[in-house]
């Protein structure tokens, strides 16, 4: 047995080859410094002293006698001499991960950290000193069981919670080497949501578990580095808003640092808040989602709400930013105490996520955002700066915003620094009023009624419907448009133009290539946001730039059509349709007036494709016409400089071994590969890397200490080239409005090709606007949405106005099309005032203001309100908010309650209706009988057609339906046929039908005993002689 060397616990014995006298250099540094690791604080154990046993005869991989580190992480490898300590646990996976994906996971990770520069650096970045061990399913070690400390964390565990004070209500995930770490509270909610393993320790921040006094450690859930967008994601799906937190050093650079403090871990911070809202323009990761994209269409508010206890009335001031399209609403508005049916409305258009405010909501406001997952802020006003107050003043001016809106300006802007995307607020272009005079607003109710939405475009719905764009940003501007449609004739005209000169022109060679331009475009305008933000990665600008060229490039190449038939007065498009030629002349002009191809021209095509992440990063820019070039340059000089070192130092190591045409290993580590039989020779000083069975592998002095420098000047240049980048995210900001208008018009051309998609189905026609109030004329009508989905629909006329009857009573047997006409009828309008072509053989109507709707039946258990009460609510709405340029639809009011109350609630609707002097269009269904009593020549009553016949086995009359209106009242609702059609037993529907019969009859003997009993009462002198008058009248009506 050899002599025992005394080392330190960093090290462990690599056995030479046998036969062969091990080299062993004798370090005077300290171990920490030669590994490029912050040295141990005088009080930790790391001094410790242990002996192992180099046996020259052994095998390669002999054991480690013992080992007395209780720090030091199972993952660690830490290099000094020809002596090396490895411990090879494979990386903690996902709670169900099997023992071969895990070491599978090693070898990759092993793998790319000896190909990737940037992989390497990650490697050296982890600080061994602060790690716990990430499996429990460990082989036990042969040293002794360290005591836990109670006394203070680790370094680590102190920055993780010294950054948790500060963000307590963000769930951090923390990058920690090669993977993301969630720890304490972070860690029980993250293992829960992504089902991965929890690692026990404290499970609180503060301590404040009676049960972390037993753990030294934070409790930690852990996932490889290369899963943060997919986990990233996950938790942010389920409401969490995620603070990803990074190294904001590097070792090369904390070693060559004249301000770091190298005994410390590695400085971290936050670089990105993510939430619903802003993950869309905040993340790191090349998006692929399109429509789907996680929060494409969510919002931020900024809300402030004054109660009026005198007025009964509450006061709303709104601001809303969705970041994905970079819009700003605002909006001020009043509703009374009891409803919160405009805030419900605004909360179905722009879909808030985040709310912040000054100060509390009122408790049923409160209540309704936690029903709709919107979590709740409330900031104080705090003192920006001058110039941030200065430039905010000037967009409030701008926009003529009142004191509390200009107040939720610089909330908003303060709530949206977290994020950091504050700047979008400084464009006063992007605001928009929420209500516009030009515009329709459906209600909650009404959006709901008529599936124009149905779960944001799915299959049924009014969106789905329509929805035939080309581009995510098209789609959005779709949406935007079926949710307000038009209420100026020359807007819908202006739209019609356009739909019907790309019918006429589909086929030129311009439009046709544009319309298979659009196909490839991603999202342009959360692009342009995410670099507004600053938040995208540089393939992402490189693509922007190459699609916003190759549309103006498109342009230049047919810029002869373009003159002819645009831009000159006598061009088809010219003449046909002067929307169509404002959006073609207003992308030209913008494009023009930018310098996209200039910018374009200054990145490096070849780096930004390469899959090299490095060249990625360091080659991005093209610096023959890059305007700033020179930082770059000098540090390339400085790296070419340590090449040449290098290569030097080469030429050094091949004289001393004999070999002249020996290379180094790769130029990332710059390692020398000498056989094991020939390590006896080598120079006392070079250090042991790795080995293998044939071959050992070193580094000598020199280029250890060149590797470094190299190492160092590849950190300054990946810095460099980041500032640089954010200078040219900059020059691509300066032209944000004109870029935006550009991608603005094509989203309006990409929505009017979707119309004139839809209103090139067989026998859709263009709509008539009438100048006269009230008018609905439709003859052949159908249903868009039922007869896009195969079913054969039977047409219908419907004739309203003044002359033939503001409000149509519609009866008919139970699924006999009742609430599908009076659908069909809202539907139409809403298409045409969207401005495209409706299904009919014609149409005229004029302009509504608004479609107010009662339909369906639920209830809200929550906020105590059963079905009737939201029955009565809805028609409460209907009554406040309609006007006589309103559609009103009322289907089936008064069936949530017994049928007399109905019947009484029913008729009395409609003469409150029919007193109004502004008594608006009214498609009212219903079964009662008693409404069809009613005489005036505002009303008009319809039934939908059926043919009753008998059939065997069955007492009761079954039905076949026609679906065609007709004129007149029907009494039967033919409900045991519906009960048929559910398959309810026969006998049942039988005994049914006779106790229908039955109460029919008292019904009937009531009705004959009412003339006797009314003479009766006259007789005997009981009844004024104005109930005999009524008499009178009665009888003489029948």
């Amino acid at each position: 047995m050899k002599a025992q060397p005394v080392i330190s616990k960093f090290f462990k014995n690599v056995a030479a080859p046998s036969g062969a006298k091990p080299v062993v250099k004798n370090h005077t540094m300290r171990e920490e410094e030669a590994i490029g690791l912050p040295p141990a604080t005088e009080d930790s154990d790391v001094q410790e002293q242990v002996s192992i046993v180099i046996d020259s005869d052994s095998d390669s991989d002999s054991a480690l006698n013992s080992v007395s580190d209780s720090n030091l992480e199972k993952n660690d490898t830490v290099k000094c001499g020809t002596i090396e300590l490895h411990k090879n646990i494979p990386y903690s996976m996902d709670a169900e991960a099997s023992p071969e994906t895990t070491r599978e996971a090693s070898k990759s990770t092993r793998k790319r950290s000896r190909n990737n520069v940037a992989a390497k650096s990650l490697e050296e970045n982890v600080e061994p000193e602060q790690r716990v061990p990430e499996n429990d399913d460990v082989r036990p070690s042969r040293k002794k069981k360290a005591k836990i400390s109670k006394s203070k964390l680790t370094p680590l565990d102190q920055q993780i919670q010294e950054l948790k004070s500060i963000h307590k209500n963000k769930l951090l995930v923390v990058r920690v080497g090669y993977k993301y770490k969630c720890f304490a509270e972070d860690a029980i909610i993250a293992s829960k949501i992504l089902k991965i393993k929890l690692v026990p320790g404290k499970l609180t921040i503060d301590e404040s578990n009676p049960a972390d006094k037993d753990h030294k450690q934070f409790a930690y859930c852990s996932f490889p580095d290369t899963r943060l967008n997919v986990h990233l994601e996950r938790l942010i799906y389920n409401n969490c808003k995620v603070g990803v937190v990074e190294q904001a050093e590097t070792s090369a650079i904390k070693k060559n640092s004249q301000t770091s403090n190298k005994s410390q871990v590695f400085e971290r911070k936050i670089t990105g808040i993510f939430s619903k809202a802003t993950y869309g323009v905040n993340s790191p990761h090349d998006l692929k989602g399109g429509n789907n994209l996680l929060g494409n269409t969510k919002s931020i508010w900024a809300l402030n709400i004054d109660e009026s206890l005198a007025q009964q009335k509450r006061f709303y001031s709104l601001l809303s930013v969705n970041l994905n399209s970079g819009e700003v609403i605002y909006d001020e508005f009043f509703e009374p105490l009891h409803t919160l049916y405009s805030l419900k409305e605004r909360i179905k258009y722009l879909e808030p996520v985040e709310i912040v405010t000054l100060k509390p909501l009122p408790r049923y406001v409160d209540i309704l955002f936690n029903e709709s997952n919107c979590k709740v802020t409330i900031n104080e006003i705090e003192n920006t700066n001058e110039a941030i107050q200065s430039s905010l003043k000037i967009v409030a001016n701008k926009l003529k915003f009142s004191l509390e809106l200009s107040k939720l300006l610089e909330t908003l802007y303060i709530y949206l620094q977290e994020y950091n995307n504050e700047r979008i607020l400084f464009i006063s272009t992007n605001f928009a009023k929420f209500l516009a005079n030009q515009h329709m607003t459906l209600s909650d109710s009404t959006l709901e009624g008529l599936d124009i939405l149905r779960n944001d475009g799915e299959k049924g719905s009014l969106l789905w419907l329509l929805d035939h764009t080309r581009t995510s940003f098209g789609l959005r501007k779709l949406r935007d448009w079926v949710l307000h449609p038009l209420r100026t004739i020359d807007k819908i005209e202006e739209r019609l133009d356009a739909i019907e000169c790309i019918l006429k022109e589909i086929n030129c060679i311009f439009l046709e290539s544009f319309n298979q331009l659009l196909k490839g475009l991603p999202d342009l305008l959360r692009t342009l946001n995410r670099i507004a933000y600053g938040h995208t990665s540089k393939k992402e600008v490189y693509f922007f730039l190459k699609q916003m060229c190759s549309i103006g490039d498109h342009f230049k190449t047919h810029s002869s059509y373009i003159k002819e038939q645009v831009l000159s007065p006598d061009g088809r498009i010219n003449k046909q349709s002067q929307l169509l030629t404002s959006i073609l002349k207003d992308i030209e002009n913008n494009y023009q007036e930018t310098h996209l191809p200039q910018l374009f021209a200054m990145i490096n095509v070849a780096a930004v494709m390469n899959k090299n992440l490095e060249n990625q990063k360091t080659e991005f820019f093209n610096l023959n016409n890059y305007d700033n070039p020179d930082g770059i340059i000098k540090i390339q000089r400085d790296i070419e400089d340590v090449k040449s070192d290098l290569s030097a130092e080469l030429k050094h190591i091949r004289k001393v071994l004999g070999r002249p045409y020996l290379n180094y290993k790769d130029e990332i580590e710059y390692l020398i590969e000498v056989k094991n039989t020939q390590v006896t020779n080598l120079p006392s000083d070079w250090i042991k890397i790795n080995n293998t069975l044939k071959i050992s592998r070193f580094a000598t002095p020199t280029t250890t200490k060149l590797v470094e420098k190299l190492q160092f000047h590849k950190d300054l240049l990946v810095q460099e080239v980041e500032k640089e980048y954010q200078r040219f995210l900059s020059k691509i900001n300066d032209e944000y409005i004109r870029l935006r208008n550009i991608i603005e018009n094509i989203a309006t051309y990409d929505c009017l090709l979707s119309l004139s998609a839809v209103s090139c189905n067989i026998k859709y026609t263009r709509p008539i606007f009438s100048n006269e109030k009230q008018v609905i004329k439709l003859k052949g009508a159908r249903n868009p949405i039922i007869e896009s989905l195969d079913i054969n629909y039977v047409p219908n006329d419907t004739d309203m106005n003044r002359k033939d009857g503001l409000i149509n009573i519609i009866s008919g047997p139970n699924m006999g099309g009742k609430s599908s006409y009076i659908r069909q009828v809202a539907l139409l309008i809403i298409l045409a005032q969207i401005g495209s072509f409706v299904p009919a053989d014609y149409m005229e109507v004029s302009i509504f203001d608004n479609i107010l709707t009662r339909i369906g039946a639920h209830d809200d258990l929550l906020r105590g309100e059963s079905t009737f009460k939201k029955e009565m609510l809805d028609v409460l709405q209907v009554l406040e908010n309609c006007t006589k340029d309103s559609l009103v639809l009322l289907d089936e009011v008064g069936r949530g309650t017994g049928t007399l109350d109905g019947k009484a609630i029913s008729y009395s609707l409609i003469n409150y209706f029919m007193e109004e002097t502004d008594c608006p269009l009214i498609l009212f269904t219903s079964h009662f009988p008693i409404l069809g009593t009613i005489k005036s020549p505002l009303v008009k009553c319809y039934h939908m057609d059926y043919v009753e016949e008998k059939r065997p086995g069955e007492n009761w009359s079954s039905v076949t339906f026609l679906y065609k209106l007709k004129s007149g009242f029907t009494t039967n609702s033919y409900g045991l046929n519906v009960a048929k059609l559910a398959s309810i037993d026969k006998d049942i529907i039988n005994e049914a039908y006779e106790i229908s019969e039955s109460m029919k009859n008292e019904e009937e003997k009531d009705e004959y005993l009412e003339l006797p009993l009314f003479l009766k009462e006259i007789l005997k002198g009981r009844v004024a002689t104005e109930t005999f008058q009524n008499l009178l009248n009665y009888i003489e009506e029948d």
